[in-house]
């Protein structure tokens, strides 16, 4: 998970396997955890009767495992069910316990489509660029109970997702996509600026012209492109990659020292990209 648990409770031998990450769990403290930082992955399957006899099997905890299976029985909320796990082994604060069942009991009065969405978005939020499309397109080839601005909506985030990605193709189809659903004047300039960003000027033509977009539009498009890849950050990070030839006057040096910045960027965008 990234991060040392302490874990005072009972280590199971054999994990419980969470099918929505793909993750093996070992004790209360990791599943409070993965549950604290991943409400919206949650759904009315994590509700189960293998998760209950896991914890009365492998962690020893014979009465949680009753107690969970007795609200099983009784039908009752998600949000009751993640709480009795929480509060059982002391890992988590009253407060981040309750925080936790607001999250999960909001989820359970929206619809199955606004409750991917959501998962989706905090995918997207947490840089699970790959997770989030995956999401998104799941949503967009199931369309049901999709209103035409929400089915917008998710057109535009996948095609920020795309875009965060560099495949600013996927994200110009994404983002017209969008405003020809939602007509949010948002999701056409976004689609602009991917356009721009491929540098493919005659297609940025072809669409001011579908798009019937005024003069001054056109040129303020081109200006905030312009303007947002000349701000400071990027200035400054690009000064540092000029100046790497005077800092290392040694060829090897300065080949070994672009190679590290070049390794930096493969392993940023590897973690964009896991699954």
């Amino acid at each position: 998970m990234g991060e040392l648990i302490y874990c005072r409770n009972p280590i199971a031998a054999n994990p419980y396997f969470l099918d929505e990450v793909s993750l093996n769990i070992y004790s209360m403290e990791e599943l409070s955890y993965f549950i604290y930082h991943n409400p919206y992955l949650l759904n009315a399957s994590f509700m189960n009767m293998d998760l209950c006899n896991w914890i009365g099997r492998e962690l020893n905890e014979t009465e949680l495992s009753k107690q969970l299976k007795e609200l099983i029985a009784q039908n009752s909320p998600l949000s009751i069910f993640v709480g009795k796990l929480l509060g059982s082994n002391g890992y988590l604060s009253v407060a981040e316990i309750k925080k936790t069942m607001e999250v999960v009991s909001a989820l359970e009065n929206k619809s199955e489509t606004e409750c991917k969405k959501i998962r989706a978005d905090r995918l997207m939020e947490k840089n699970k660029l790959i997770d989030a499309i995956y999401e998104y397109e799941s949503i967009i080839d199931e369309p049901k109970d999709l209103s035409m601005e929400l089915l917008g909506n998710t057109y535009h985030n996948l095609g920020v997702a795309y875009a965060r990605m560099f495949f600013f193709d996927q994200a110009v189809h994404c983002f017209e996509s969008a405003y020809l659903n939602n007509k949010n004047r948002g999701s056409l300039k976004a689609m602009f600026y991917a356009i721009r960003c491929m540098k493919d000027e005659s297609l940025f033509q072809m669409m001011l012209s579908k798009y019937h977009v005024p003069d001054e539009v056109k040129e303020m498009l081109k200006d905030d492109v312009t303007r947002v890849s000349s701000c400071e950050e990027i200035s400054r990070y690009q000064d540092r990659i000029n100046h790497l030839r005077a800092d290392y006057s040694d060829e090897d040096a300065y080949y070994a020292q672009l190679g590290q910045e070049v390794s930096n960027w493969t392993k940023e965008y590897g973690y964009m990209s896991r699954i």
